[in-house]
């Protein structure tokens, strides 16, 4: 794979509208800004970041241009994600890869940013990162977040075990060690890719899963499609984060989420760990994804045994 360099305070940032548009810009860019100079960065912002078409940060065209030319400007460190949404799919085609993979640099983001760490793991073979945006998780802070995603964006030593805030212990569901890549991110993400140039080869791979706000129908639908695709058969192992807000829609005979985590992945036969904290939750942990990891799921346990950035 290939890696990028660490950010260093000072360092400059790209940021990039590539999903939703940013809501009430005049009270939440200010902040994001601020927030972006208190952690010690400068900022280089894509045009689209203020930009809106309908519920998108800019036209297709608009969000792929400033992505493209933030990978290509010399002047820029890290490319960073102002926030999730929707609409990064739509703008794939559009993305110049070989710039991308000519000049290699951190690129943090998740939710709807997970269509992006697919295709640039699919297309390019870079190490990205999941981790939280600035309109969002930058402007209040807590130290978990913080110091998780300063360590994952700066550390050129194997990041090691990959540990839960206090409190919140990760939970084995099917016992069992494996290793490989760690790729993934949201489930719906994963799940629209199928049938793609972009859909994601978890071909023994340990494959993390989060999502937000879905019943648990389109759960079992969507991991339904994942192991008709066969990813459950042909990955290493799972790692579940967070599944927030995820509803029963029908109170009365509805599933929950452990009776289809039950029926559609256990079958596989794959360690599988569940509740950590990664994705859609207030505290989360920065992952870097196209690392190799091992996954202890008896042990509760996932651990991070490559580094990430280049020296």
């Amino acid at each position: 794979m290939i890696k990028p360099k660490p950010l260093h305070r000072g360092d400059t940032i790209g940021l990039v509208g590539i999903s939703g548009a940013l809501q009430k810009p005049e009270e939440k860019y200010p902040k994001m800004m601020e927030a972006i100079e208190k952690m010690g960065y400068k900022a280089i912002v894509a045009d689209s970041c203020l930009e809106k078409y309908g519920y998108l940060s800019g036209t297709d065209a608009s969000r792929a241009k400033g992505l493209n030319q933030m990978f290509a400007d010399d002047r820029v460190d890290a490319v960073v994600c102002m926030r999730g949404g929707y609409g990064v799919a739509r703008m794939l085609d559009l993305v110049d890869f070989d710039v991308i993979r000519a000049n290699p640099k951190i690129m943090l983001g998740y939710s709807d940013i997970t269509a992006l760490h697919t295709a640039i793991h699919q297309k390019v073979g870079m190490v990205t990162f999941h981790g939280p945006m600035p309109s969002t998780s930058w402007i209040s802070f807590d130290a978990y977040t913080r110091d998780s995603m300063v360590r994952a964006l700066t550390s050129t030593s194997p990041l090691g075990i990959m540990s839960n805030p206090e409190g919140v212990e990760p939970k084995c569901i099917v016992p069992g060690r494996c290793e490989g890549q760690l790729v993934g991110g949201n489930l719906s993400l994963i799940a629209s890719a199928c049938g793609t140039p972009y859909a994601l080869d978890v071909t023994g791979k340990v494959l993390v899963l989060e999502d937000i706000g879905e019943y648990i129908y389109r759960l079992d639908s969507m991991l339904t499609q994942l192991r008709q695709a066969g990813m459950f058969a042909a990955c290493a192992g799972v790692v579940l984060g967070g599944f927030t807000n995820c509803n029963e829609e029908y109170e009365d005979y509805a599933l929950h989420l452990e009776d289809i985590i039950r029926d559609i992945i256990v079958p596989a036969g794959k360690p599988v760990l569940a509740n950590m904290s990664i994705g859609h939750m207030d505290t989360k942990m920065t992952i870097p994804l196209g690392v190799n990891c091992v996954l202890d799921a008896t042990a509760g346990t996932l651990t991070i045994t490559e580094s990430a950035l280049s020296e």
